[in-house]
């Protein structure tokens, strides 16, 4: 495990070049691909990048090889939008959706997210890092390098301590870098307790003891009708912002509730979900640096009436990345099937989808800096794929295509399937 890798013979280097901010309209995809590509990685810092002949002419002596001849080479993919520490199973929601429930149905009949909330407060920690790990270990074999995880299914001070302390226990179990991020304001607490109450709570009890204790590296906050308006979105961000604590946004899911506006007003570093976010405020909000991070598998669980209006983000200049949200509801773990529905669901190239998967990923979580790209002095965080060029990620669909993950120049996972 000493960090020194060359990897060789590239069919598609895919380097995604950092030009110092996410990528966004035309941009979003275009990969920079070398053919035949090489990259050297020493002490897991990214040293070289080129064609074979260049690096091996430079870095072909003093380390292992590793032959990628017919495969596709990317930059490490990102998870940026995750929930996997909890307790219980909704598995009949689902079914009670295509029965054609509503969610104000489900939750009369026990379900929705306070119920995950009541089951884990009540599991133990024990049982509740097992589950985070085995999550951990199947969204590893998706190839993803680096995972941000929620808390959120506490909802009191005490509960979100508690799960942002297993999220670190659970991250010493997993060779992926995993980003901590609290979501205290997750929904409107179903307790008797007021939401203005609950916003107060975060404000003046969460968010000190999680700064406090550096046990979280961002605020993740929900501007949902029904849950927290966009004023007390915008009281939420500032008082984070006090903390030094960057922000997300879990916005316009569900409904219009002025969540995207709201977020880049805030300088927030992204807003995911934007379901339901209309074109109008797209078009009026204009370019940004917010990254907006869709989740085309969410959208299809839950069966919406619309889609979020990725082209119209794209061609606006916005950023985007995409996630695979998984939650409570529904498990999914597979950020390649991600990137091919991102394709069928929203008319993306598969270009397009993949920076979202990596360097806009990245930027959604403030990691741009060592991730997301292979630029030299970055990461050595490689996924490799057994496919001669990206645009397979797009059809593949479901297909076990990860061939390898690479985190800081060291191999943290390998198919199995020899394909």
């Amino acid at each position: 495990m000493n960090g020194n890798l060359t990897i060789i013979n590239a069919a598609s280097l895919v380097c995604i070049s950092d030009r110092n901010r996410p990528r966004a309209g035309k941009a979003q995809g275009e990969l920079d691909i070398i053919r035949g590509g090489a990259v050297a990685i020493r002490e897991g810092e990214i040293v070289s990048v080129g064609t074979t002949a260049e690096i091996l002419k430079k870095y072909g002596d003093d380390t292992e090889l590793l032959d990628a001849t017919g495969k596709t080479v990317l930059p490490g993919l990102v998870e940026c939008h995750s929930h996997p520490i909890f307790a219980g199973n909704r598995h009949w929601e689902y079914v009670r959706r295509l029965e054609g429930a509503s969610g104000k149905d489900i939750r009369a009949e026990g379900g929705g997210i306070w119920s995950t909330i009541v089951n884990t407060r009540k599991a133990s920690d024990e049982e509740l890092i097992s589950n985070t790990v085995r999550a951990f270990n199947q969204i590893a074999a998706g190839g993803v390098t680096t995972l941000e995880v929620k808390s959120g299914y506490g909802l009191d001070k005490e509960g979100e301590l508690r799960l942002l302390r297993l999220l670190k226990e659970a991250a010493q179990q997993t060779p992926m870098d995993i980003v901590v991020t609290f979501l205290g304001a997750h929904i409107a607490p179903q307790d008797g307790r007021s939401t203005a109450e609950f916003v107060e709570s975060v404000k003046k009890e969460m968010l000190p003891a999680v700064a406090e204790q550096g046990i979280a590296e961002s605020q993740d906050l929900s501007c949902e009708n029904g849950d927290f308006s966009a004023s007390q979105a915008k009281e939420l961000i500032e008082i984070s912002s006090s903390f030094g604590l960057p922000v997300h946004v879990h916005a316009d899911a569900s409904s219009d509730s002025r969540g995207w506006r709201t977020a880049v007003e805030g300088h927030a570093l992204s807003a995911d979900h934007l379901t339901y976010t209309p074109d109008e405020e797209i078009f009026s909000v204009g370019a940004t640096d917010t990254v907006a991070v869709l989740l085309p598998v969410a959208e299809q669980f839950y069966l919406d009436e619309r889609k979020a209006n990725g082209r119209l983000f794209i061609r606006n200049n916005v950023p985007v990345a995409v996630a695979t949200d998984y939650c409570s509801s529904f498990q999914a773990t597979s950020l390649p099937l991600t990137i091919a529905a991102a394709c069928s669901w929203f008319k993306f190239t598969p270009a397009e989808a993949i920076v979202g998967a990596t360097l806009n990923a990245a930027y959604a979580l403030g990691k741009n800096r060592d991730r997301g790209s292979l630029d030299v002095g970055k990461r050595g965080d490689i996924t490799i794929f057994n496919c001669e060029h990206p645009n397979q990620l797009g059809t593949a669909i479901g297909a076990p295509i990860v061939d390898k993950s690479i985190s800081r120049g060291n191999i943290i996972w390998e198919s199995m399937n020899k394909i």
